[in-house]
């Protein structure tokens, strides 16, 4: 029974620092990205909605039009047109109605992430821009003489004859308007969220499991609360002593706080020093945003540590305090044991002295 005891000591003296790991990893985690709030103020602290248009334009590049010609969507009053149109509000607007319907599958509430975000008049404002822009511009060139190298309304370096600057505003806004490569599909939809092999994300095997692991996740922070509790009961009842076991738990939390601390110091300067700088974009305005974002994130699982670093250290410490008095109050008194039947035996009697019978005088002969 001894031997049992002793071995199931040390099985939940093991698994009592892991315990204390996963709740503090499981706090950063749900802290990120436990719920939509935390996500939408992580993406709009970030600024990343303020460079989504020009990586997008910047990514596309090029845009097929229904004749087959390309409008270059790098070129600057394409650009302005849509930083315009597509302002950060906007984009913002459209993300965390995303965000909203994909939670709101993951937490169960339905099927499937609904979500519907219809950008076909912001797309319509865009093109109107665009039109604008190239009627501006068609009016500032000169006829041309001869046939022109290129009939792109944005490139043109002279008006045909007979083509009026409204006209040629008309077909630039209609190229956007009829073209392809940048908002294809103003109307976004979860089932229009498909994957390289033209399936919905949210239709595969492994995305279908996603709700039900993700409201696992959710239960953790109460579960590993409950079982690190019971660990420390356990511990205190199979040592030797409650002192004992106080003592043992104290240590399991003052090393656990200390390896927290150090690592929530050294991970975020290797985070933020070394490995997001190494992250680069073609958009420069978008690479500043994401190390933005992943250096938040960083701080943020960092801030965590330090919380529950700080937090085990003091039970630690109170657990040696706790450990300490109750090992005071329980020294017994250093007195000498007297057997109870010598305290109750009457007491002994004195040995009598022998008393000397005087000699008598000596005779005196005379």
């Amino acid at each position: 029974m001894h031997f049992v005891r002793k071995a199931l000591l040390v099985l939940v003296g093991a698994v009592f620092p892991l315990l204390l790991f996963a709740t503090a990893f499981d706090f950063a985690i749900l802290r990120v990205a436990g719920s939509p709030a935390s996500v939408k103020q992580t993406l709009s602290d970030s600024g990343i909605y303020n460079s989504v248009v020009n990586n997008a334009l910047d990514q596309a590049k090029q845009s097929t039009q229904a004749d087959g010609s390309q409008i270059d969507l790098t070129d600057p009053a394409i650009k302005k047109a849509a930083n315009e149109s597509f302002t950060p509000q906007v984009i913002q607007n459209s993300s965390e109605k995303v965000i909203d319907g994909i939670y709101n599958w993951l937490n169960g509430k339905t099927t499937q992430p609904d979500f519907n975000v219809d950008l076909s008049s912001t797309k319509q404002t865009f093109a109107e821009k665009v039109g604008e822009a190239a009627k501006q511009r068609a009016a500032t060139l000169p006829v041309c003489t001869s046939i022109p190298a290129t009939t792109d309304p944005l490139s043109a370096t002279c008006l045909p004859p007979g083509v009026t600057p409204a006209q040629v505003g008309e077909q630039a806004k209609d190229d956007v308007l009829n073209a392809q490569g940048f908002l294809d599909h103003p109307d976004i939809t979860s089932s229009s969220i498909k994957a390289a092999n033209g399936q919905s994300v949210f239709t595969k095997s492994k995305a279908q499991k996603a709700p039900q692991q993700f409201q696992r996740i959710k239960k953790t922070p109460i579960v590993l609360p409950i079982l690190t509790v019971l660990a420390i009961l356990a511990i205190i009842f199979l040592s030797a002593t409650k002192r004992v076991g106080l003592r043992h738990i104290g240590r399991s939390l003052v090393v656990v706080g200390a390896f927290m601390l150090l690592f929530a110091w050294g991970a975020s300067r290797v985070v933020v020093h070394n490995i997001i700088p190494k992250i680069h974009m073609d958009n420069k305005l978008l690479e500043n945003n994401v190390h933005k974002l992943a250096t938040d994130v960083a701080q943020s699982v960092d801030k965590n540590y330090w919380i529950f670093g700080g937090i085990y250290l003091a039970l630690g410490a109170i657990a040696f305090l706790a450990a300490y008095f109750l090992g005071r109050g329980s020294k017994p008194a250093k007195l000498q044991s007297v057997p109870a039947a010598k305290q109750n035996a009457p007491p002994a009697p004195k040995p009598q002295t022998k008393q000397q019978t005087p000699k008598p005088p000596r005779k005196i002969q005379g």
